[in-house]
């Protein structure tokens, strides 16, 4: 692909849009726990997120929790920016009793929980500066190298304990996510990813990351972010179609830099003869697999929404 051809680094992902069952009983976990402010909420939707600025929305309707190994979302990532952030969250889920575990990446330490409509929520600090290195071994399993020469799956649990000396007595467990907490990544279940990369990279202009079927994960993003939409094939021969009326994700929204970026896009996908609908200053657009999002301009008053 030419480089004009590619999104730009300062592409983000923005505000992302899930189905719940109940919105009033979903509040407590997304607020409580997870950290995030109500900035609006009329009974049915409900929009989240910190310091005015939208990271999720919840809409109502939804009449059955999202099965697990379902296709689609897999999680929707909140990433905080201090590690102390991380605890704090880490404090809140151990006090509240719900079941939630807890991963060291190398390249990042997650925290996991799912709300009452079965939506997955990964709580994210980025650690690059651990990470050295990545090499496929024999078995097709995907070795991180740290910085001190140890090897990593990656897939380590995360010592909370440990995390949890972060915080001391003068620190506010229960204070809502710092205002420079942003949506990192959304990671959804797939059965074909290899066509989900080829409209990814091909059409919209992500740049590949990981693209490994023997490790079962495949992710794209820009040089900035390399890690912004991940689709995984671990649930197998297990993985499940949605049932109808499900929860899950409504839709994902991609920021793009500027007007031009929008209308780059916008021509891609005409040439692929990909049906995109433009409204309201907002490109929507379905992936191969059902997928929703929206690409919006940075800086557009764009609508919040549906």
């Amino acid at each position: 692909m030419k480089s004009e051809d590619l999104l730009a680094n300062a592409t983000r992902l923005g505000p992302v849009h899930l189905r719940v069952i109940d919105t009033p009983a979903a509040l407590p976990l997304w607020r409580d726990v997870v950290g995030l402010a109500v900035l609006a909420n009329d009974g049915g939707t409900a929009d989240l997120g910190v310091d005015g600025k939208s990271l999720i929305v919840l809409h109502t309707g939804a009449t059955t929790a999202l099965p697990p190994k379902s296709r689609g979302l897999f999680h929707v990532a909140v990433h905080v920016t201090t590690r102390k952030e991380l605890a704090r969250v880490a404090a809140r889920l151990r006090a509240s009793g719900v079941r939630h575990g807890a991963q060291d990446h190398l390249v990042s330490e997650s925290l996991y929980v799912s709300d009452l409509s079965g939506n997955g929520i990964e709580v994210c600090f980025d650690t690059p500066d651990r990470f050295a290195s990545s090499a496929v071994t024999a078995d097709g399993s995907v070795a991180l190298v740290a910085r001190d020469g140890t090897t990593h799956s990656g897939l380590e649990p995360l010592d909370l304990d440990r995390l949890l000396l972060e915080l001391d007595s003068a620190d506010g467990v229960g204070a809502p996510l710092a205002a420079d907490a942003f949506i990192g990544h959304i990671h959804m279940r797939a059965r074909s990813p290899e066509t989900l990369m080829a409209f990814y990279l091909g059409v919209l202009g992500f740049k590949p990351h990981i693209q490994s079927r023997s490790f079962g994960l495949f992710d794209c993003g820009t040089d900035e972010r390399r890690h912004m939409v991940a689709f995984n094939i671990w649930a197998g021969a297990e993985l499940k179609e949605p049932l109808p009326g499900s929860a899950g994700l409504e839709h994902f929204t991609v920021v793009l830099p500027s007007q031009e970026d929008m209308a780059a896009v916008a021509q891609r996908l005409r040439h692929a003869n990909i049906p995109a609908r433009q409204a309201e200053r907002a490109l929507d657009v379905f992936d191969p697999e059902g997928n929703r999002l929206r690409m919006v301009a940075a800086g557009t008053d764009w609508p919040s929404v549906r």
